[in-house]
């Protein structure tokens, strides 16, 4: 596992449902926020690493999030407004273009197309 002392404070209450990547983890609380900790290059500190600076989701994962998915190298979170977020391992999940830092995209068409 990874060191979540950094983040203990924030995992003491409120805390619904943690996923994880193969280094890092991503705790959905009660109030929509997200808190990870973990491996930087797998998402453990909401950083999205493209060809240029390092950026962050952080402030997208301070509220509004609903479900946040994982696989081994990549995190997305589904939101209130329908947007999908994602970050870790670009070219793996991470973001889905090199040129847009924590991609976001509305993803509210694809889950009311074919639902029964």
């Amino acid at each position: 596992g990874a060191d979540s002392s950094s983040v203990a404070s924030d995992l003491t209450s409120g805390v619904e449902n943690i996923t994880a990547t193969w280094q890092a983890f991503a705790a959905l609380k009660e109030d929509g926020s997200v808190v990870t900790w973990g491996t930087s290059a797998y998402g453990g500190d909401g950083s999205v690493f493209t060809s240029g600076p390092v950026s962050s989701v952080v402030s997208d994962l301070s509220s509004g999030v609903v479900k946040v998915y994982s696989n081994r190298w990549a995190f997305a979170a589904v939101k209130t407004d329908g947007s999908v977020v994602t970050w870790g391992s670009p070219g793996l999940g991470g973001v889905q273009e090199a040129s847009a830092p924590g991609y976001k995209v509305s993803v509210a068409h694809l889950l009311t197309s074919g639902v029964a």
